[in-house]
Formats: structure tokens, C-alpha cells, sequence
């Protein structure tokens, strides 16, 4: 009887500490990425004339995406991740067409996207229930 009390206690310890490190990673991973983006949205409405740098700002985005991609597979449904990558392989396309319009939008749907994922892999009531 206390082997199987102990057992369920370790097994719940070990699901709560390994979705904390999780939660934590994809939290870590959605603001890193957000704010990437959001300085990019910035950049290409104040300065459009500067196509070199956007350019250089959209990579550096989606090379820190493909950085901070492979840990989240292992727990993040792969339609979601597809999604971002989708995403940003748009923007990355618009900003190099010069359609800065577009790209903002991208940028926009994009940020949505992955607020979607954190609120998503976050445990509320909601989530469980």
C-alpha cells in the first residue's frame, strides 16, 4: 500500500517539474521571439528607406526561431511550430519584395500566433478542465 503512495507521489512530483521547465522554456521562447519581432515591426515603420537592415533584422529573427524551435518540438504539437515558421518564412518573403505592409501584417499574425502557444501550454482551469 505505501509502495503505490509513493510511487503516485514521485510520478506527480516529476509531471509538476517537468512542466514547470517546460513552461518555463516556452515562456522564455515566446518573449524572446515576440519582442524580436515587435522591434522589427518598429524598424520597418520608421525606416523603410534602410531595406539592408530590415533585411538583416528579419534573419536574425527567424535564425533565433530555428535556435529556440528544436527544444519546444519535443513538447508543442508540430501544426503550432509550423505555424510560427510559416509565419516568418512570410515575412522574411515580403521584406526582401519590399510589400512592408504585408510583412507587418505577417509580423502581427505572427505575434498572435505565438501568444496562442503560451496561452495554450500555460495550466489555468481552462487548460485542465
Amino acid at each position: 500500500m505505501y509502495k503505490e503512495i509513493i510511487i503516485s507521489i514521485i510520478i506527480l512530483i516529476s509531471i509538476f517539474t517537468l512542466n514547470y521547465i517546460t513552461q518555463k522554456n516556452t515562456d522564455n521562447t515566446v518573449d524572446i521571439v515576440s519582442q524580436k519581432l515587435e522591434i522589427l515591426r518598429k524598424d520597418i515603420l520608421e525606416d523603410q528607406n534602410n531595406k539592408e537592415q530590415i533585411i538583416s533584422k528579419t534573419n536574425e529573427v527567424y535564425e533565433k526561431w530555428e535556435e529556440l524551435d528544436d527544444k519546444m518540438a519535443f513538447y508543442i504539437e508540430h501544426d503550432e511550430l509550423e505555424k510560427v515558421k510559416t509565419s516568418l518564412t512570410s515575412i522574411k518573403s515580403y521584406v526582401e519584395v519590399e510589400e512592408y505592409s504585408q510583412s507587418i501584417e505577417q509580423i502581427d499574425k505572427c505575434i498572435y500566433i505565438l501568444d496562442h502557444i503560451h496561452e495554450r501550454e500555460m495550466i489555468s482551469w481552462d487548460n485542465i478542465f
